[in-house]
């Protein structure tokens, strides 16, 4: 073990001993953790954590009383290139970021609530490491930082990402006057401080946690947040569609085209993310997703959960890569996934659904469509200009696969058809 471990081995070991009893020494850890890259930790110093793991499990397992729940989830994180089940799941650190997260089906209103505090705690914490860098104080990793420029225009897009979800969470933080005049100019430092003001005990572990990049370079801790805000969004947008087809089914079309036109709007506020993904340095990119081979953006639950949700894909596009790589998801579409499309049909071919509910909710679904096809065609282009014709990240088909799927719809039988048959 290299010495600058030694003093967090002893800490470890002390843990190890207690049996977890005492409190994880999670900033030695992650110190460390963020100046090397997880990538490169040392042999001795992943045996030592996989050892806190087993301690952790057993005392979970015993029925003991463990108040901090957080540790198993981090060291599974942690560890996932040393167990080698490494993948976009564990890059993203989805299990830390979901901890505490309500249940699906706890309304859609909660599950918004929820989304909009995650994401705004994801870039409030970008903010806060872009201005450490911006005052010359840069935080690990800190390899290839930017120039001021790019910088304060980081800061720019992250606030302009957040402020609708501040104006509807955060009473008096944002001025609804000012964000409607000048969107993106409320001042990010300010916003970033009254967001992160209000995070509770939970939120602010979830952070330090969730933050696991494999490399030291400056621009990935951006690449990360960006990517956890993108999945929080998906799993909003899943759930409240789930929550349409069981609307629609109960015969309230129009209280489904409301939530269809909810998840439009949470992904229409999205969009700047990847303008604010953007601003990473190519170079920089190309170099530390040498060290991310395994993870991909094609292996997101979330994203083809959402997908699923609208309508059932195609045959060939269930047994293309991109469901292949998420088994589970693929497993409950081929089990039946009721869908948004779907039901509409159904209601429609059952005689009680009038023309003009049916109408409604197809200009819900239409308008989903319309924002889903900005959505792509902006991943599309952002993907050339980091990757070009290179592989995707994890070895996959990259920009031709982005290219591929652009066409593919996700309400095609509500395009191509009346409003009532």
């Amino acid at each position: 073990m290299e010495e600058t471990d030694a003093p967090l081995s002893h800490e470890l070991s002390d843990w190890c001993r207690s049996g977890g009893a005492g409190d994880f020494p999670y900033a030695g850890v992650i110190d460390r953790l963020r100046a090397v890259g997880k990538h490169f930790l040392d042999e001795e110093l992943l045996t030592l954590l996989s050892e806190c793991r087993t301690v952790f499990t057993e005392a979970s397992s015993s029925g003991e009383d463990i108040p901090d729940t957080f540790v198993g989830p981090f060291l599974d994180v942690l560890l996932d290139k040393f167990d080698g089940r490494y993948d976009y799941p564990s890059y993203t650190a989805l299990a830390v970021l979901r901890r505490g997260a309500p249940g699906s089906r706890s309304g859609w209103e909660v599950l918004r609530r929820h989304r909009d505090r995650t994401v705004l705690m994801l870039l409030a914490d970008l903010i806060g490491f872009e201005r450490h860098a911006l005052e010359g104080t840069p935080r690990d990793p800190q390899g290839m930082l930017p120039g001021d420029l790019l910088l304060n225009k980081r800061l720019r897009l992250a606030t302009r990402v957040m402020e609708p979800a501040a104006l509807r969470v955060l009473d008096g933080a944002v001025d609804p006057v000012v964000v409607a005049a000048t969107p993106g100019r409320t001042p990010a430092g300010e916003l970033a401080d009254a967001v992160l003001a209000t995070a509770t005990a939970g939120e602010r572990l979830m952070l330090r946690t969730s933050l696991q990049p494999v490399y030291v370079l400056h621009d990935e801790y951006l690449f990360l947040r960006v990517l956890q805000s993108f999945e929080t969004t998906f799993a909003f947008m899943s759930a409240t569609l789930d929550e349409a087809v069981r609307t629609l089914r109960g015969e309230q079309p129009g209280d489904a085209a409301a939530l269809v036109a909810a998840v439009t709007d949470v992904l229409r506020e999205s969009l700047p993310l990847f303008s604010l993904l953007a601003t990473m340095q190519p170079e920089s990119f190309q170099v530390f997703r040498q060290f991310t081979d395994g993870a991909s953006a094609i292996q997101s639950e979330g994203y083809k959960t959402f997908e699923s949700y609208c309508s059932t894909p195609a045959r060939a596009r269930l047994d293309s890569s991109a469901f292949l790589s998420v088994p589970d998801v693929r497993s409950e579409v081929l089990a039946g996934r009721e869908t948004v499309e779907g039901t509409w049909q159904n209601v429609i071919s059952s005689g009680w659904l009038s023309e003009p509910d049916a109408a409604v909710l197809r200009a819900a679904a239409l308008q989903l469509e319309g924002v889903h096809q900005r959505w792509k065609q902006t991943h599309y282009r952002l993907a050339v200009r980091m990757i070009g014709t290179r592989s995707g990240t994890g070895s996959t088909e990259g920009v031709p696969y982005l290219a591929s799927v652009i066409s593919q719809r996700l309400f095609p039988a509500m395009e191509q058809q009346p409003a009532v048959g």
